[in-house]
């Protein structure tokens, strides 16, 4: 018998013994940030806030420089992609924190899944998309962490040079993130580079947490689509397959009908399962997805731009090219997620559609034209209930940066 899957309202680590099991690594960094949801509601309400803190407490210094500077274009340029960056750290964390209940809720329907596709094809199903996961985010994390670690790196070259190759006089310093702190940067180099780095780690982190879980998620909705339409194809074969035993042109025996009839029923119970499993996800990540949209456009424009001054110095160009190359990463992750969930739901149409419904008992076909209403219209991710996120979206973001680069580019020139 299948149970349809209802949030408890309750969990504990013991309760989410898969997802603990699967999600071990995910499991990790959101616990850091104190956005996993059995964490004690001090620790849930204290990290978070403290982090939101100190990426905020960085916002009035971008603000000084930008008054001081408001007449050059190039740090202007600085300024502006620096405050877009640090505004979608705190969204990222902000929305994790807010919307806390609802990912509490989510990580409860992922355990329950693996209490519910419980046959041999669907054990197996769920472990292929989890270990697809659990590579995705030790790939993604270990490559956030270089190039985060490079960026904060950059400005002990001219110390490390100092020591390697010395000269006359000590080169100048400088910091990974440009700012003015009003103070005298040669005398307090040692507290403003801690604090910069504490701010970058804290902001890698965020980023690494959030979309590695969002990707974890998502994947395993592709999951459950996967199994879905596996199934109906088999149901639909075995009706062909019974049949070929007897006359094309006769029903079904009704103990056979009986049986794959309830069959399908179990299988819509399941599709049923995924739809509402699909619309809490899109529920937790919708309104932030759109001001990652519009923030990413800002970043890839501006850091374009500020590359244009700094063509013929090599250092800047590679702190820049790394930012470029992290703000595309995240935002191909999450389009790409959202593209194959599209392609999984909308492949149950397809297999639906490939059977043979005019060999099917009247209450068979009527399954089946339920599969078709729902299945016609694919599952999506949406971005603020206006752009499903898909690769269509990603091109369409990047081609908007880059006529914005352009834009600004005439300006300049």
């Amino acid at each position: 018998m299948l149970f349809v899957w209802q949030p408890s309202g309750r969990m504990q680590d013991t309760m989410l013994v898969h997802v603990t099991r699967e999600y071990n690594i995910n499991k990790i960094f959101l616990t850091y940030l104190g956005i996993w949801p059995s964490q004690n509601r001090l620790v849930r309400n204290f990290l978070p806030i403290l982090y939101i803190a100190l990426e905020i407490s960085y916002a009035p210094f971008e603000m000084l420089m930008l008054y001081d500077y408001r007449h050059d274009a190039q740090m202007v340029f600085e300024s502006c992609y620096q405050f877009v960056i640090t505004v979608a750290f705190i969204v990222r964390l902000w929305n994790a924190f807010w919307n806390r209940d609802k990912f509490r809720v989510l990580y409860e329907a992922i355990n329950d899944h693996w209490n519910i596709f419980t046959n041999k094809l669907e054990v197996q199903t769920l472990k292929d998309y989890s270990a697809i996961s659990r590579n995705f985010t030790i790939f993604y994390s270990t490559m956030m962490y270089l190039f985060g670690g490079m960026f904060i790196i950059s400005p002990l070259t001219p110390i490390f040079l100092d020591v390697v190759l010395p000269l006359n006089e000590s080169r100048p310093r400088f910091f990974a993130i440009e700012v003015d702190f009003r103070v005298d940067t040669d005398e307090y180099f040692v507290p403003i580079t801690c604090y910069i780095t504490a701010f970058c780690v804290v902001g890698v982190s965020i980023m690494v947490a959030v979309d590695t879980m969002h990707f974890s998620c998502t994947t395993h909705a592709c999951s459950l689509f996967s199994i879905i339409g596996e199934q109906i194809k088999n149901i639909t074969s075995k009706i062909n397959t019974k049949k070929c035993e007897y006359c094309p042109n006769t029903e079904l025996e009704l103990p056979n009908e009986k049986t794959i009839y309830q069959e399908y029923i179990i299988c819509l119970k399941k599709y049923q399962i995924a739809l509402k499993y699909v619309d809490i996800l899109n529920s937790t990540s919708q309104t932030v997805a759109i001001f990652f949209l519009l923030l990413i456009g800002a970043t890839l424009s501006l850091i374009g731009v500020r590359i244009v001054y700094v063509l013929n110095e090599m250092k800047e160009m590679a702190r820049f090219a790394t930012i470029i190359m992290g703000a595309l990463l995240q935002l191909m992750i999450m389009c790409y997620s959202g593209q194959k969930l599209i392609d999984e739901s909308q492949n149950i149409f397809y297999r639906a559609y490939a059977a043979e419904w005019y060999m099917f008992s009247p209450r068979l076909k009527t399954l089946l034209i339920i599969t078709f209403y729902r299945s016609i219209t694919p599952c999506s991710l949406t971005a603020g209930k206006l752009l499903p996120l898909s690769m269509t979206t990603y091109t369409a973001v990047v081609r908007a940066g880059m006529s914005y680069f352009t834009a600004f580019l005439s300006i300049k020139n």
